[in-house]
């Protein structure tokens, strides 16, 4: 278990060393239980989830790439696998030859809402397990930090 010398630790750069390995951790979780039980990997899952949301004519793979956080690269392998098992359509863009849009089919939606199910169940877990109160600070904490960080980037 990983814990926290409250006297000493809690400066700035330990702040997000535990940021980052929650972030970490919280991938790995994510990927272990989404494949245990819906089937899918985290990056497929985010792909799929994003397609739930998009136009029904398809977004880029580009614009995928941007929003999930994935290379383009990635984003091809996991679309081909996706493509494979039936979960997402291809077709040629009409503004671009180069470029395909991508669907969500009906087994995809399905799937989607499967792990949307699931990652929902998980999350109560964890709310339950933490606790109202620490959920509350840990949000307001997270998002101060998540400003704090904004500014500095645009700095």
């Amino acid at each position: 278990m990983y814990t926290v010398n409250m006297s000493t630790d809690l400066d700035y750069p330990a702040l997000l060393a535990i940021v980052h390995r929650v972030d970490l951790l919280s991938r790995r979780v994510a990927d272990q239980q989404l494949l245990a039980h819906v089937g899918v990997g985290r990056s497929t899952f985010l792909i799929l989830e994003l397609l739930s949301t998009t136009d029904p004519s398809g977004i880029s793979q580009r614009a995928i790439a941007e929003s999930v956080g994935l290379t383009k690269a990635a984003v091809s392998r996991q679309l081909a696998i996706a493509q494979k098992e039936g979960w997402v359509v291809a077709q040629q863009a009409a503004e671009s030859r180069r470029e395909n849009k991508v669907a969500l089919t009906v087994t995809g939606r399905h799937l989607v809402e499967r792990g949307q199910r699931h990652r929902l169940q998980a999350a109560q877990a964890a709310a339950a397990s933490l606790g109202s109160e620490a959920m509350v600070r840990a949000t307001q904490t997270l998002t101060q930090l998540a400003g704090l960080l904004e500014e500095r980037l645009l700095a």
